[in-house]
């Protein structure tokens, strides 16, 4: 029983590389319901980068993204407020993207 619940952890890993690799963008956006202490609406993504209006209400919160040439890039953290988010792979494709959040 083990182990088709391990094979099919692999399988959905494969299926889910195989699907980044086909589409070209894995996002990691809106995991809020783990995150609440910030809230992001009005998210507009282009190949190379994204923004987001995004309210933090407890924490702080900063803006990240993965490109594809293997770089990461990370805004500020900020404080409780109302924020443009939003992050740019320049002339690199982006990879993934998210709102990073700490208490």
């Amino acid at each position: 029983m083990k182990f088709s619940t391990v094979r099919n952890k692999a399988a959905a890993s494969v299926g889910a590389i195989a699907l980044t690799a086909i589409c070209g963008v894995m996002t990691a956006s809106p995991a809020q319901a783990a995150n609440p202490g910030y809230k992001c609406t009005n998210w507009k993504t282009t190949s190379h980068g994204w923004t987001a209006d995004c309210r933090v209400t407890k924490g702080m919160a900063r803006a990240m993204v993965e490109c594809w040439d293997g770089t990461s890039h990370y805004g500020r953290w900020m404080g409780r407020g109302s924020w443009k988010f939003g992050m740019s792979c320049g002339k690199s494709k982006m990879g993934a993207y998210d709102v990073e959040w700490r208490a």
